[in-house]
């Protein structure tokens, strides 16, 4: 029994290289709780409510989703904000294929906008500038931006409090082996 409690009293003071495994286990742990964080970003667009783009619309503080009624994988579409003139920019292409089921309809997401603005207006237009029957919407849905910087604080959190506790059990170690000389 008192073997026991040395061995126990000896492994707390981070000496042994086991305690490394807690080092690399810590920036493990943050990366996949910050990828369910950043996860996280597409229920809102599972939940949205398309609303099919005809006039300007208010989308300040929020992130603008564009959706396809009709989806079309061999045809390249491109969506842009068209008003205001000075913040015209192209959507980027999700990095998933998302569908939303609202109103008897399917829609398929087509792009994103991190950031919405007042007043905006968006377009979509085929790149072979031939005829285009579908139907095109927006939704608003919560910030991405907000769900971005979460999730990279937790990830470089960890990698920096796991790169702490190595210095740590690193320090300890060689002020142990020092002690026994």
């Amino acid at each position: 029994m008192g073997a026991l409690l040395l061995w126990h009293r000896k492994a707390m003071y981070f000496t042994r290289r086991s305690w490394y495994i807690l080092a690399v286990m810590i920036p493990i742990v943050a990366w996949i709780i910050a990828t369910s964080q950043l996860a996280k970003q597409w229920d809102n667009v599972h939940a949205a409510k398309p609303v099919t783009l005809d006039s300007k619309f208010d989308a300040a503080g929020q992130s603008v989703a564009v959706f396809t009624d009709f989806e079309q994988p061999g045809r390249a579409i491109t969506c842009s904000v068209t008003k205001p003139k000075d913040h015209a920019v192209a959507l980027t292409a999700p990095p998933l294929q998302i569908s939303v089921d609202y109103d008897s309809a399917r829609w398929h997401l087509i792009g994103m906008l991190e950031e919405g603005m007042d007043d905006m207006s968006i377009a979509c237009i085929p790149d072979d500038q031939q005829i285009d029957s579908a139907t095109y919407a927006y939704a608003l849905v919560s910030p991405v931006a907000v769900d971005k910087a979460v999730a990279n604080f937790i990830m470089w959190g960890g990698i920096a409090f796991g790169f702490l506790v190595a210095i740590v059990i690193g320090y300890n170690r060689r002020t142990a082996t020092f002690k026994e000389m």
